[in-house]
């Protein structure tokens, strides 16, 4: 019979016995892990890819910070263009005496030059198509603005000094972009009605965009001549995106595909254990084998087609939970997912499978190899072939393909090396303080106590079992309580009279009579800070090249316009760390004081020169001092300032915070209505925002987390099975010796709950040191340890052990004792 034949009737009769249930689940664990992230994955790149003219709105956009020059727009014409303008800023609106901040848009007549616009002309509504922005005088919004200004489609809209009747519902924006103000709701109007808000004016921070359609040939002999005439202009093609929200969900995607693999890793040492126990119980099954003349060769084909074979059926089971685990990722994601979603395609299902086979090969076929060792005198002689299985080599060769997948999923070598590393160093520390924990109860007086005789005559597998439950419940305490416990001291880091309103795009003009409305109106007089809008061109004379910087972070921040500011006095929330502040006697001298974190990482120093484009003019000076700011005081600050002397005569608005009581929203109605330009900025509906979205997406690492605490169980179920022999054995023996069933049921539980308490105290402690450990370095938090969290570890670890070793030793109980004795493999 063929090798591969053979080996299927063989698993056939494995399954049948019940010997695969546990390495079948572990490898469906993994593959559902890894596939439902890469669905997910693949389906949002196949949505950005199919709509990627439509999510431009065009076939090239020309991006500016400044109005688009009348030029350009002809130009593209005379080459067979067809164009369309449009210009987005945050700003706030009124409807009677309620406000909010949303992100206006005003385009041309002819928008979208690609795709279309989905309307509905009431909340329930269906959706229709159209090509054309709405009418002068009329504003689109979206339907989540309607609650929030307590009004309804045909009610006035107040947008600076210009009022709006609320026409329609906007269903799908194709062109829209990421960024931290696209989070606020939509309202479009017609571009000819911007001009009559009021809202443009000199330094105002508004998005031009020019989006162009056309033949490719026609499209790059525009781009050539743009390229010529203006070398700073940003050109972006289909496919490009937004950077800022490609790379969030880069690195969203990449974290949840290291948190599957964390799974992999959990669930492979339970493979590792189950084909350990496995293979024993093939050694006699393989002596036979050997005696009617089967060859080491043929031996060691029927092992590598089993593994195939079980391969490609965990690998299938384990694409379909995965393909609904990523149902369940999409649903809880639904708010920052494209509407029109890519339909799932087959690779995902592909990539299942290789994990499958991966992770078989890597863990179990070094084990089952030694197999074909098995001496056919084995039938005779019970201590032939008994040591077949010992050695080190499966350990190195799981240890490898671990960091392979690792490196596989990740993308990046040093990101590998640094989880694998992590992963590694966690499961050390947990394993040497589980040890120690087991040594010190078998030194005890009561070590013979029937509680703990298990785990001191088990002193390995007892470790193992502690290790891997622990793993799970720590990722689930850190993701849950841990969590809550970040956002509350966070949120009591905040001063109650701390700023809870931004005020910004306040023109030179208006600054006297804004700081008197407040004064009048509100009781305070804050400070206004100038803003400028600057492009960092050159460092030390060497123009600055946003590729050369590896961080995808720093390429943005050198891309994009900061915010300048001068002022001769350091503000309160800033520290010099190194240099000297501005000399107030030499206020002409060109310097420059830059916060410590942005120098670092675009890689400056004191004595540096830093060169910046301010409207066509370029600005130098000398980086005279790094300081260090106190962000978390939500007053106003500034990554570069320059000395006054340096920014004269550039154009400036202005900015400014203040702490505003709850109640008082009608000085905030009032304000907009006598300072339409100015755009206030309320802090705690953006806070709210953000717990929100940290909420959300921690609720698809939970599910993750959930699987790695399957993956746990998996593998407490497995170390539960290699000493199954022996605890029949003991079982049988107790109850010859005249025991009942219901004194070896209490030993045992008494064994899990206090195993399981052993696993979850210590994940509460790593939980704890991991929350504390991310606190100050990631989150600047003074992070205090939550003393209820290995309590409610142990709490929670010792019924999942029990209710885990309550299944897995259930049949001992069924069967006589003379039955398990005369035939303990049994």
């Amino acid at each position: 019979m063929k090798p591969w034949r053979q080996a299927l009737r063989l698993l056939w009769r494995d399954a049948r016995a019940g010997e695969l249930r546990l390495l079948l689940a572990a490898v469906i664990i993994a593959v559902a892990a890894v596939s439902g992230v890469a669905w997910l994955a693949d389906r949002v790149a196949q949505a950005t890819d199919a709509r990627a003219a439509e999510l431009l709105g065009g076939d090239r956009v020309v991006r500016s910070n400044e109005p688009i020059p009348l030029e350009w727009v002809e130009q593209a014409r005379e080459h067979g263009l067809r164009v369309v303008r449009s210009a987005e800023f945050p700003s706030v609106v009124l409807a009677d005496d309620h406000t909010q901040l949303v992100s206006l848009k005003a385009v041309e007549s002819g928008y979208p030059l690609r795709g279309s616009l989905q309307l509905r002309d009431r909340p329930d509504g269906p959706q229709s198509a159209v090509r054309q922005p709405p009418a002068p005088g009329t504003a689109w919004v979206a339907p989540r603005l309607l609650p929030l200004l307590e009004m309804s489609l045909g009610d006035t809209l107040e947008v600076g000094a210009r009022a709006f009747r609320a026409e329609r519902l906007i269903a799908l924006e194709p062109d829209r972009g990421g960024g931290f103000f696209n989070l606020a709701p939509r309202v479009l109007i017609h571009w000819e009605d911007l001009e009559a808000t009021g809202l443009v004016q000199e330094g105002s921070r508004i998005r031009y965009r020019l989006m162009l359609a056309g033949a490719p040939a026609d499209l790059s002999r525009y781009e050539a001549w743009l390229t010529d005439h203006a070398p700073g202009a940003e050109i972006q093609a289909p496919g490009e995106g937004d950077p800022a929200l490609s790379s969030v969900m880069e690195q969203a995607q990449r974290f949840l595909g290291l948190a599957a693999l964390l799974t992999v890793v959990v669930a492979g040492v339970a493979i590792l254990l189950t084909v350990r126990h496995y293979a024993g119980r093939q050694i006699d099954r393989i002596a036979i084998m050997r005696c009617l003349g089967a060859t080491q060769r043929q031996v060691t084909a029927i092992l590598a087609w089993k593994l195939l074979w079980l391969g490609l059926l965990a690998g299938l089971v384990g694409t379909v939970l995965g393909y609904g685990l990523h149902l369940g990722m999409v649903e809880l994601l639904a708010d920052y997912l494209p509407d029109d979603l890519a339909g799932p395609g087959p690779l995902p299902a592909v990539t299942g499978i290789l994990v499958a086979l991966a992770s078989l090969l890597g863990f179990a076929l070094p084990s089952l190899l030694r197999l074909r060792d098995v001496p056919p005198l084995r039938v005779l002689r019970r201590d032939a072939g008994a040591g077949v299985l010992r050695g080190w080599l499966p350990y190195p060769v799981a240890l490898v393909v671990i960091f392979a997948l690792m490196w596989w999923q990740g993308g990046d070598l040093r990101l590998a090396v640094s989880v694998f590393a992590a992963v590694m160093a966690g499961l050390g520390a947990l394993g040497l303080i589980a040890a120690a924990v087991v040594y010190g109860l078998r030194r005890t007086r009561r070590a013979r106590i029937t509680t703990l005789s298990g785990l001191v005559r088990r002193p390995a597998t007892a470790t193992l079992q502690i290790v891997a439950v622990g793993l799970g419940l720590t990722a689930l305490l850190l993701l849950s309580v841990v969590r809550e416990d970040l956002l509350a001291t966070w949120e009591r880091g905040v001063d109650p009279q701390a700023p809870n309103y931004f005020l910004i795009n306040v023109q030179p003009d208006e600054v006297d009579s804004l700081q008197a409305f407040l004064q009048e109106e509100a009781g305070v007089r804050p400070e206004l800070y100038p803003m400028i809008r600057g492009r960092l061109v050159g460092i030390n004379g060497e123009a600055v090249n946003p590729e050369t910087y590896a961080e995808p972070r720093t390429r943005r921040l050198v891309s994009r316009e900061f915010n300048l500011s001068h002022t001769d006095a350091m503000p309160d929330d800033n520290r010099v760390v190194r240099g000297r502040w501005f000399d107030e006697r030499d206020s002409d001298r060109p310097e420059w004081s830059v916060e410590e974190d942005i120098a670092r990482r675009i890689g400056v120093d004191v004595g540096d020169t830093l060169t910046y484009r301010i409207s066509g003019r370029e600005v130098s000076g000398e980086v005279t001092s790094l300081r260090r700011v106190q962000w978390d005081s939500f007053n106003v600050n500034f990554f570069v300032i320059g000395n006054p002397g340096l920014l004269a005569g550039a154009p400036t608005t202005y900015i400014t915070s203040f702490h505003l009581p709850q109640g008082e929203a009608r000085v905030i109605a009032d304000l907009v209505r006598q300072f339409p330009s100015v755009t206030p900025v309320d802090l705690g509906v953006i806070l709210e925002a953000a717990r929100d979205i940290i909420r959300q997406g921690s609720r698809v690492v939970e599910l993750m987390a959930t699987l790695t605490l399957v993956a746990g169980v998996l593998v407490l179920l497995a170390a539960l099975q290699i000493t199954g022999d022996q605890r029949r054995f003991e079982t049988a023996l107790m109850r010859s010796l005249g025991a009942s069933r219901a004194h070896i049921r209490r030993m045992a539980r008494g064994e899990f709950l206090l195993l399981g308490a052993l696993s979850g105290g210590l994940a509460g402690l790593a939980a704890g040191v991991a929350g504390w450990g991310a606190a100050g370095p990631l989150f600047d938090l003074d992070y205090r340890f939550n003393p209820w969290l290995p309590m409610l570890g142990a709490a929670g670890g010792a019924v999942l052990v029990w209710v885990a070793g309550a299944l897995a030793t259930r049949a001992h109980y069924r069967q006589s004792p003379m039955a398990l004795l005369r035939d303990p493999d049994d």
